[in-house]
């Protein structure tokens, strides 16, 4: 096989198992010769037994038959070397799984305790969080995206979607009621986020990517060994943290107050009213430990679509590549394709006579 042709099946995708084959194909010409110079042996020893009548009888015989069966005996032997040699082709339906492979699955992690409403982030932590939020949806270009709405409890309150107007209408009525039980549970939150995202499929957590979104420390530890289980099952977790490490008192409004849009601070069990400060030194463990980033959101203009464009695309690249590489490695045999050919056209030499019918 010439160097030309193998440049051009290697760009169509076709490879061989056995290549060692192929060079026989440039033995077809050579059966087509040996074919017809048998037939002419044959017409000369028919001349020598028959004599005169040689002529006669080599009339009955059409001449384009003759060169058309020559023609299909050595094309099915060409077809038949061609199957012997093991041709494949990429398989086309993990070809197209590897389509989806720099698709993002994002599920952001969205603390809506009593503590996200501090002012000490303008308006408060939880609306400038669910502000650069919305940014980011709207910035996704076929990824899918979900919510994960969490206090003392975690609820999956989007599923991963790539609806971003629904998404975006059901981010905007998350509010700090949306979770009954107080409290800042990362633990379950990232429990819930793994469970959303494992759902979706195997083969999907090498792109699935866990955004949480809080002010709160992580008590016990239980936030870093959620995270490590998650990162168990491929799953990076970044934490973006509001807040101030100064702190900030929460205000809260005046339950059936009679003045409209009075407001309280919130006290602990004492009376004292409670400063609530951010804890990075948590959310940077928690993000250390599976191979995520933190970032306050007080050090970037848009710290949730920086992050975005600087650790996901990247990796969502780089998984892309990786799953595109074993798509073309998943072959499918196609020598049954070459085989039939064969079969069929011997099937036609068979079919076509040599000698002209009687009249």
């Amino acid at each position: 096989m010439t160097a030309g042709a193998q440049e051009w099946l290697a760009a169509v995708g076709v490879q061989f198992g056995w290549p060692a084959v192929l060079p026989a194909l440039a033995g077809v010409p050579l059966l087509w010769l040996l074919e017809a110079w048998t037939t002419r042996r044959r017409e000369r020893r028919l001349a020598t037994v028959v004599g005169p009548r040689a002529g006669v009888l080599a009339a009955e015989a059409v001449a384009g038959r003759r060169r058309l069966r020559r023609l299909l005996g050595s094309a099915a032997f060409a077809a038949a070397l061609v199957a012997l040699a093991q041709p494949s082709v990429v398989d086309r339906a993990a070809a197209a799984g590897a389509g989806d492979a720099g698709r993002i699955d994002l599920l952001v992690c969205l603390d809506v305790s009593r503590s996200m409403l501090a002012r000490d982030v303008v308006p408060t932590r939880l609306e400038a969080a669910k502000r650069e939020i919305g940014a980011l949806a709207a910035e996704l270009r076929g990824d899918r995206l979900g919510l994960v709405a969490f206090a003392g409890e975690a609820r999956l309150t989007v599923p991963v979607t790539r609806d971003v107007a629904t998404f975006e209408e059901l981010l905007a009525v998350v509010d700090a009621q949306s979770v009954r039980r107080g409290g800042t549970d990362l633990a379950a939150a990232l429990r819930t986020a793994g469970s959303a995202l494992e759902a979706l499929g195997p083969g999907r957590a090498a792109n699935a990517v866990v955004l949480l979104i809080t002010d709160g420390e992580d008590l016990e530890a239980r936030g870093r060994r959620a995270a490590a289980a998650v990162a168990e099952a491929g799953i990076v977790v970044h934490c973006v943290g509001y807040g101030s490490a100064r702190g900030s008192k929460i205000a809260v409004a005046i339950d059936g107050g009679g003045t409209p849009g009075a407001e309280e601070f919130v006290r602990d069990a004492s009376g004292a009213e409670v400063v609530t400060a951010l804890d990075p030194a948590s959310l940077t463990a928690i993000a250390g430990a599976t191979g995520g980033r933190y970032v306050a959101a007080t050090d970037r203009a848009e710290p949730l679509r920086a992050l975005y464009r600087e650790a996901v695309l990247p990796m969502a690249r780089t998984a892309a590549r990786s799953v595109a590489g074993e798509a073309a490695a998943v072959r499918a045999a196609v020598f049954q394709w070459p085989l039939g050919v064969a079969v069929l056209l011997w099937l036609g030499r068979l079919a076509v006579s040599e000698r002209r019918r009687a009249p």
